[in-house]
């Protein structure tokens, strides 16, 4: 497996489309086409957040903490997704637990099938914390061995890379600029960090009528 790859400033959207699906088909990934990405789960979302926005519950500001343990099956879903941590405000903690499985209805957790495909049935854990300046997430996974975990984490950071550029302009390439896979011992570990202000702001501009 190539080594992740380094942003190229001559990369346009269609050729980086073309590189994530090289990557994908070398590794066999099945990337979903467009019209495969269930948006009925994530317009379900949004609207569930426009809600509790219009019933006043809704103070993205507030810290928290959310642990979600699941099983990753061969098509990079989550099965039995459970919380095992949740610490802060309420609405928080349910808005998330409902964004995670908002992300894995919609099938847009594809991107994690190089982790079932090496390890089916892998226990991944998936941590979404707000502090006062960032927003962490991360989603830790095992895999068969130190030497694959090094392989899948290069394997998904070439797919955020590259997903990156294909997705130019949308709120997708930011989230996947900010992400990035390492090897931990046998683990990957996929972590996304923004400034918190800079997710509320993503969040309010898809509240807003029309978008």
């Amino acid at each position: 497996v190539s080594p992740a790859a380094s942003p190229s400033p001559s990369l346009n959207t269609e050729d980086a489309q073309k590189k994530l699906e090289e990557t994908a088909a070398q590794n066999n990934v099945a990337l979903p086409e467009e019209n495969q990405i269930n948006k009925k789960a994530l317009k379900d979302f949004a609207a569930y957040v426009n809600n509790l926005k219009n019933q006043g519950k809704l103070d993205l500001n507030k810290p928290f903490e959310i642990v979600i343990e699941a099983e990753l099956d061969e098509k990079g879903k989550l099965q039995n997704p459970r919380f095992t941590k949740k610490v802060g405000d309420e609405n928080l903690i349910d808005l998330f637990g409902r964004m995670v499985a908002a992300l894995n209805d919609s099938g847009f957790l594809i991107y994690l099938q190089p982790i079932s495909k090496d390890n089916p049935g892998a226990k991944v854990i998936i941590t979404v914390k707000q502090g006062e300046n960032e927003v962490l997430a991360s989603v830790s996974s095992e895999t068969s061995s130190s030497a694959r975990a090094e392989s899948v984490a290069g394997i998904l950071n070439n797919l955020l890379f590259f997903g990156a550029g294909s997705r130019s302009g949308k709120d997708e390439e930011v989230i996947m600029k900010n992400t990035s896979a390492t090897p931990d011992g046998n683990k990957v570990v996929v972590n996304f960090s923004m400034p918190r202000q800079s997710v509320v702001d993503m969040i309010k501009k898809q509240l807003e009528p029309g978008a």
